[in-house]
């Protein structure tokens, strides 16, 4: 006796799968994609200390009140008496400026050319810091330089805030 194969019956419309395997790949999907990118906060004890602000474009930090905070924190460790004159305190920045990229470069030759491009542009730096920035706020950043949490562009930012005079 010969088996002879049956045509195939239609499906009712409760057992027919199709719809459920279009869910079932878009569940697949979103569970396989990945997950959206963000910069992670440096690793501690890092050397790089930029301003890593992992905040976006629409949550932008208060940078007038971060620098009221600098204020009160910094106020009690500034030297007294302060530097005499703007020449002086500039020059205490720009050395301690020159320290902290010295100290947190750690490949010799990136150090060195730094060095070079610092001592190249120095005096035209003194320059304009003599006119634009005060005995304060060059004693601000040359102190936080010391703390080594912070690179210059920023902390002069926050320390002319937080000491406009």
């Amino acid at each position: 006796m010969r088996a002879t194969l049956a045509p195939s019956r239609p499906r009712p419309a409760a057992t027919d799968r199709t719809p459920h395997a279009g869910l079932l790949i878009l569940a697949l999907l979103l569970a396989c994609a990945p997950p959206p990118r963000s910069s992670p906060p440096p690793p501690p004890g890092s050397p790089r200390t930029a301003n890593n602000d992992a905040r976006g474009a629409g949550i932008q930090p208060d940078y007038d009140g971060e620098a009221v905070l600098l204020r009160e924190a910094v106020l009690p460790r500034l030297p007294d008496p302060l530097p005499a004159d703007r020449r002086t305190a500039c020059a205490a920045m720009l050395d301690a400026a020159a320290s902290f990229y010295a100290d947190i470069e750690a490949e010799a030759a990136p150090r060195a050319q730094l060095q070079a491009e610092l001592r190249t542009t120095r005096e035209t730096e003194l320059i304009a810091c003599e006119r634009e920035t005060s005995v304060r706020t060059a004693s601000c950043v040359r102190l936080r330089l010391a703390d080594r949490d912070a690179e210059l562009p920023w902390l002069l930012d926050q320390c002319s805030r937080a000491f406009p005079d």
